[in-house]
């Protein structure tokens, strides 16, 4: 019985020192709007830092529980501590949110002139010219359309009610707009057709934008499918309603997941283990 407990202590600070191990963490911030590169990334706890690349791409040595910080001028400031799940994922995913940064408003008087019409005049604040359309006044001059004049009323998928205004004889203009080419399509099911490829259009612009995104280092060093594979593997993970609702909505971070938990099953079904 003191033999089992002293392996099982063993074990456990074997386990204990074990988790305790730093690793070299790889990761990708991203953002829909704003450059990424030179992004700021802070081990808080262990205060080392790094700089993401262009693309966003960044390396930093963490332990378990360590705090990262992710910070730039653009940028709302995000924290991520590093639980077991971060350090056993091939590829931390971050995304980052836009701050909208707002100067106080400063107001510049005209004052300490130095005599230079120049000078003077370029350093002059010039207000706007004052008219009755920038007072909210009516201008009389304008002849004004009647209300309810240039609007569409939509009655069915193929017929329009359509309001205009005849300038000439200064009285509306009501007519029907028949969607002849749409109607026409429908019945020869050329429609139905259009929507296909429509949506698969769709699929191959999203699978091009998640592999720019990924690089194709990523999935070949980090999910193992070889470079000629790519696309076919992209496609395999298509068939997922909830990898093509990320892709969608282009959440990079359920997409990575969603393909690090398909690319096993790939490579077995493709002979590529």
């Amino acid at each position: 019985m003191a033999e089992i407990s002293f392996y099982v202590a063993i074990s456990l600070v074997a386990h204990a020192s074990y988790a305790q191990e730093p690793i070299s963490l790889e990761g990708r911030v991203y953002s829909e709007n704003m450059d990424v590169s030179a992004t700021h990334v802070l081990n808080t706890t262990s205060k080392k830092a790094t700089i993401t690349t262009v693309d966003g791409f960044f390396d930093i040595v963490v332990h378990l529980n360590d705090t990262l910080v992710f910070s730039a001028v653009q940028f709302k400031r995000k924290e991520v501590v590093v639980t077991q799940s971060v350090m056993e994922s091939k590829l931390l995913i971050v995304p980052l949110q836009e701050v909208l940064t707002q100067l106080e408003e400063v107001v510049v008087t005209p004052y300490n002139l130095t005599g230079d019409m120049g000078r003077d005049l370029d350093r002059v604040p010039v207000t706007s010219v004052i008219t009755s359309h920038s007072l909210g006044l009516l201008n009389k001059k304008v002849r004004l359309k009647p209300k309810g004049v240039g609007e569409t009323l939509r009655l069915n998928k193929y017929l329009n009610l359509v309001t205009g205004y005849d300038t000439l004889t200064l009285t509306p203009d009501i007519r029907l707009d028949l969607k002849i080419v749409r109607l026409a399509d429908d019945i020869s099911g050329r429609t139905k057709d259009l929507e296909k490829y429509k949506t698969l259009e769709n699929e191959l612009n999203q699978i091009e934008a998640i592999r720019l995104f990924f690089t194709d280092f990523v999935f070949v060093s980090t999910l193992k499918i070889p470079e000629a594979h790519i696309n076919d593997f992209l496609n395999y993970c298509m068939v997922d309603k909830g990898f093509k609702e990320g892709a969608k909505a282009d959440d990079m971070a359920s997409v990575y997941g969603l393909m690090e938990a398909k690319a096993p099953g790939y490579r077995k079904n493709n002979g590529l283990e």
